[in-house]
């Protein structure tokens, strides 16, 4: 069997990468999460909208109408018209990569302002030790989530940072007031009764609360920001993981594939177990080199073992070798299935068909047609992994394999399109798809070359 795994084929996905690749699969990765990151701002402006949308109904529904409502209201529509400002440039892909910082600073100042600071239209005031109280710092945690949307570590700790530095100046600007009072000791120290008198007094500064605040603001930034990472982490290792198995992918068949990215140790011990095996090769292959220049001989075969290994694989079979213009497959390997012959069956028919319809194209195109002959057995053969912890290879090696090579020399003689193995067609029978059987002729005994015994030959007969 050939196919190879090599370097260190078992170790971890990013090592299948060659090194030289490493710097052109960063930009790439780089590319893909810069793309992420403005459909993240596309993400952010409509949650940001959303939310807007969301504070003005409350507004709507539970404020009272005045020049102070008014005065709330046109901040929201500033806010969404800010975004929607940064939507348009990162929509033509006209932003800076300074703008989202700018734009998040922005609003976390104007809103911080906004909470804390005097409505200028207001008759009845707060005072500003009261707008800290009532847990406004909450909305700078919005714009802090929304900045997380685009998936940027950068801006997600850039924007918790500003809230954090924006609520603490707010703090102190408060604090630094004269009608404010603000504890010297500890809270702890005071009776209960002075307790509830300064929590009473509308113009206490409970600086430990409001350090908290800021704490909170940072913890919940430190989490965005680690979701942010590891978020990008996982495209990273997806992209490894992807290009790994791409790389499997132009080596190995589909289900070798799976089996290779699914376990440590893919195939296991040397192990015995019944397989079907196809042989299909190009009749004539030698005279055609010879007659026709190599570039085009070199398009056959690849176009040949394209459509052939295109088959097998629509089939569930295992590419297992190129050898010039034969290719051989296996069904059942690596793992057995319960129709492993009737799906070999299936394939070798599939692949004659095939050939006839791509006979028709190239006839058309003025090219000549090709005749391809299939061998297909089935019995025991040991699968197992041969080679170095460098270069893998694992190996099918059984009589089954012999004669089903055998067989698709003696397609030429016996002028047939396929010739199978009486064990073949033992084992299709036994999985209840006989139906498939139609068309199959019983030619009995054949002798095969470099075997003393005759073997059972059922043919399929030459088409077109």
């Amino acid at each position: 069997m050939a196919f190879t795994l090599s370097d260190q084929g078992r170790d971890a996905a990013s090592s299948l990468i060659p090194s030289g690749l490493e710097l052109r699969r960063r930009k790439r990765l780089g590319a893909m999460l810069a793309r992420a990151e403005r459909e993240g701002a596309r993400l952010q402006f409509w949650a940001r909208s959303a939310a807007l949308v969301a504070v003005a109904l409350f507004f709507l529904f539970f404020a009272k109408w005045n020049g102070a409502f008014a005065f709330t209201f046109s901040s929201l529509v500033f806010f969404f018209l800010v975004g929607l400002f940064q939507y348009r440039l990162v929509k033509r892909r006209r932003d800076p990569a300074w703008l989202s910082f700018a734009v998040g600073t922005l609003d976390i100042v104007l809103l911080t302002c906004l909470l804390v600071g005097e409505n200028p239209f207001a008759r009845d005031a707060m005072p500003a030790a009261i707008n800290l109280r009532d847990g406004s710092f909450a909305f700078l945690l919005i714009f802090v989530c929304l900045g997380a949307l685009t998936l940027s570590t950068r801006l997600a700790l850039w924007l918790g940072a500003m809230a954090a530095i924006s609520w603490t100046a707010a703090i102190a600007w408060v604090a630094s007031r004269p009608e404010a009072i603000v504890l010297n000791a500890r809270m702890a120290d005071l009776s209960t009764s002075d307790r509830m008198q300064l929590y009473l007094d509308p113009n206490f500064v409970d600086i430990i609360q409001q350090s908290a605040h800021v704490v909170l603001i940072l913890i919940v930034t430190g989490i965005l920001a680690i979701v942010v990472s590891r978020s990008r982490q996982l495209a990273d290792d997806y992209v490894v993981a992807e290009r790994a198995r791409i790389n499997l992918a132009r080596h190995f068949s589909p289900n070798v594939v799976d089996e290779l990215a699914s376990a440590d140790e893919p195939f296991g011990p040397v192990r015995r177990q019944e397989v079907a095996i196809l042989f299909a090769d190009i009749v004539g292959f030698t005279t055609y080199s010879e007659d026709h220049p190599a570039e085009e001989v070199f398009e056959l075969l690849r176009e040949f073992h394209r459509r052939m290994e295109q088959v097998v694989f629509d089939h569930g079979g295992t590419v297992d070798n190129y050898i010039g213009d034969s290719i051989m497959a296996t069904f059942g390997v690596p793992q057995a299935a319960g129709d492993d012959a009737g799906r070999a069956l299936r394939c070798a028919q599939a692949m004659a068909a095939a050939v006839r319809q791509w006979n028709v194209r190239r006839v058309a195109a003025g090219y000549v047609a090709i005749d391809v002959r299939i061998g297909v057995q089935y019995g025991p053969v040991v699968v197992g992994a041969v080679g170095s912890e460098r270069s893998l290879s694992i190996a099918v090696v059984g009589d089954a394999c012999n004669v089903a090579s055998r067989l698709q020399v003696l397609c030429r003689e016996l002028d047939a399109d396929i010739c199978f193995g009486a064990a073949l067609i033992d084992a299709v029978r036994r999985e209840g798809s006989a139906d498939f059987l139609s068309g199959i002729i019983d030619h009995g005994p054949a002798a095969l070359r470099g075997r003393d015994e005759p073997v059972h030959v059922f043919t399929m007969p030459k088409q077109g």
